[in-house]
């Protein structure tokens, strides 16, 4: 996106002429939020996995429950086209090495850097055209209608290619800075594989010992945080991507938040 169509950009990259230095102190632009408030409570978490695991609407394999973190499954939770159709979009938004989290800088946001651990690369959903696409947008309706989190609480759809050889090493999802700022945690990940892997490419959680297979049109959903304390990051679901070994490897995040997000992100509160 250029610049003159963020206005976020302008008021962040141009303060001085835009008369808008006050948004260069995180406080005043992200003032913090109530760490305890959200849309899950104590006990949400496990209600949400029970509910789909017992409704009968979607097939769920579950591959872990309490007393260990719930890790589930969905198979055809996405269809062919809309996988194509989220692929492209991805290559409409310009596939680039994916970034990771870094130190915060003075401005409160965090750096984004380049790092040996990650080698694949990503897009983002953030323009109109892919916001507002009806593949996109059908999509983020039924993660609302599975979840019952409101989309407003979504990230935008991160979009992910990785080739021959490119993996993510062990990491997890919570970022601690978002949990006094207004966006609040990270509570969930809905993981949507667009493509079959030829070979390798799986998704680990190293301290589970479960290993997901990509599957074209399957959801992989895990929570971040811990059930009684669903502010609070639960260590045991850190993940890897395994590296590719044969074929390409498309896959599409959404990382859904205890507070609002979009509206934050749009003043680089994220």
């Amino acid at each position: 996106m250029l610049p003159l169509q963020n206005p976020s950009y302008m008021r962040m990259n141009c303060a001085a002429a835009c008369g808008t230095c006050d948004w260069l102190d995180v406080n005043i632009r992200c003032p913090l939020a109530d760490p305890m408030t959200g849309v899950w409570e104590p006990g949400d978490l496990n209600e949400f996995f029970t509910n789909i695991t017992t409704d009968g609407k979607y097939k769920v394999d579950v591959l872990s429950q309490p007393p260990a973190p719930w890790i589930v499954t969905i198979d055809d939770f996405i269809s062919a086209d809309e996988a194509e159709a989220m692929i492209e979009l991805g290559r409409e938004s310009g596939y680039a090495r994916s970034g990771g989290v870094g130190r915060m800088l003075d401005d409160g946001t965090l750096e984004n850097i380049i790092s040996i651990s990650r080698t694949s690369s990503n897009a983002w959903c953030s323009t109109d055209a892919c916001q507002q696409h009806p593949t996109a947008k059908t999509i983020a309706r039924r993660i609302t209608e599975l979840t019952h989190i409101p989309e407003v609480n979504y990230e935008h759809f991160q979009l992910l290619q990785y080739n021959v050889g490119q993996y993510y090493k062990s990491h997890h999802d919570y970022i601690p800075n978002h949990f006094e700022r207004p966006v609040g945690a990270r509570i969930l990940t809905v993981f949507m594989y667009l493509s079959d892997v030829e070979e390798g490419g799986g998704t680990a959680f190293t301290d589970l010992d479960i290993e997901v297979n990509p599957k074209r049109g399957r959801a992989l959903i895990w929570p971040s945080v811990l059930n009684d304390e669903p502010h609070v990051a639960d260590e045991r679901t850190v993940h890897e991507a395994l590296p590719v070994i044969k074929g390409d490897k498309y896959a599409c995040n959404a990382w859904l938040h205890q507070r609002e997000f979009k509206p934050w992100y749009d003043k680089n509160c994220d």
